[in-house]
């Protein structure tokens, strides 16, 4: 930790900002190029690749508590690697990549004699959970908060419309079957998916000073990037259950309620902004950005109206956007903040 950095931390104990007994800030991070690091990060890649290669090949799993615990050493091996260097680009990388098959390996054992739609949900979402608790890695458990996020999306389809996940995405008259709840299917599941994963990022945003005065940041940081990710693209990730739950008639079809529920994903995309925004992340904030404009693509190509009701709804949002950025000068010109 820099001498810059104690000071501060002092100057914020002493006006009461953070607690007393609130933790130094983390020490520096390693400097290097970024074209070292990218180059650092592929060979970790590769080197787990080949790693992954020749332990299929040495061991050849095949039954289903071989197959976990080969996924648990695996994990277990990524878990010391993140320990043994926190800064090191290869090492990881390579722990990622062995990550990402261990995780694959302990839910393949336990799907493996029970593939269903809830199940594959259900499972990587539990299997989630533990490596945003476990892993000692920022990336690992931003990306495990983001993985949990849509899989969390899923289950919830699931629940609403049980099925095996080969009927749902290759079966043509699944389109057409019965939904137990109707109508009403679509937006009991939106009210299920996205309000507590809103109800979370609200009060981790918060509730931020609180959580980054003590060690808990060390997971909730990772969880709040990740869960307002998941905002941006999750409805992105579940597109396919658009055209189970509409048909593949669904596309060019007329402005009508259903409607609402793509822009409504717009609107989470733009809470994640807001989200992004509040907690000073430039690249979170790009990456919704980014998002919404897919987002925004999405429903322009999904509705086969005139092309003047398109320009008309989107002259609307343009002058609300236009609106609140008005809004949000004229307060940060009162509070004496520079636009």
């Amino acid at each position: 930790m820099s001498d810059a950095a104690a000071r501060l931390a002092d100057q914020l104990r002493t006006q009461g900002v953070i607690p007393a007994d609130a933790p130094a800030p983390a020490g520096d991070s390693v400097d290097r190029p970024w074209f070292v690091s990218l180059l650092q990060g592929v060979a970790g890649w590769l080197a787990g690749i080949f790693l992954l290669v020749f332990v299929g090949l040495v061991f050849k799993p095949e039954s289903g508590p071989m197959i976990f615990g080969l996924g648990a050493l695996l994990l277990a091996a990524a878990w010391f690697m993140y320990h043994a260097d926190r800064h090191g680009a290869f090492l990881d990388q390579l722990a990622l990549a062995i990550s990402i098959a261990g995780q694959i390996a302990v839910a393949g054992s336990v799907l493996k004699d029970n593939f269903t739609g809830i199940g594959v949900s259900a499972t990587a979402l539990v299997v989630q959970v533990f490596v945003l608790l476990v892993m000692p890695n920022k990336t690992a458990r931003t990306l495990a908060a983001m993985f949990a996020t849509v899989a969390w999306v899923y289950t919830v389809r699931f629940l609403i419309r049980p099925e095996n996940v080969e009927r749902i995405f290759f079966d043509e008259r699944y389109a057409g079957d019965t939904v137990p709840l109707g109508e009403w299917s679509l937006p009991v599941a939106w009210l299920l998916t996205w309000l507590p994963l809103l109800a979370l990022a609200a009060w981790l945003i918060l509730r931020e000073p609180q959580w980054m005065a003590s060690g808990l940041r060390r997971i909730a940081r990772p969880l709040l990037t990740g869960v307002l990710s998941g905002l941006a693209i999750g409805a992105i990730a579940a597109e396919p259950f658009t055209v189970v739950i509409w048909g593949a008639e669904s596309w060019g079809r007329g402005i009508d309620w259903l409607a609402i529920f793509p822009l409504l994903s717009i609107g989470l995309t733009l809470f994640a902004a807001y989200g992004a925004f509040r907690v000073r992340s430039q690249s979170l904030l790009g990456f919704a950005v980014l998002a919404a404009l897919i987002h925004l693509a999405r429903f322009f190509y999904l509705y086969g109206t005139t092309l003047l009701w398109k320009s008309v709804i989107m002259l609307c949002v343009g002058a609300a956007l236009l609106l609140a950025g008005v809004a949000l000068r004229d307060r940060g010109a009162q509070a004496g903040v520079t636009p």
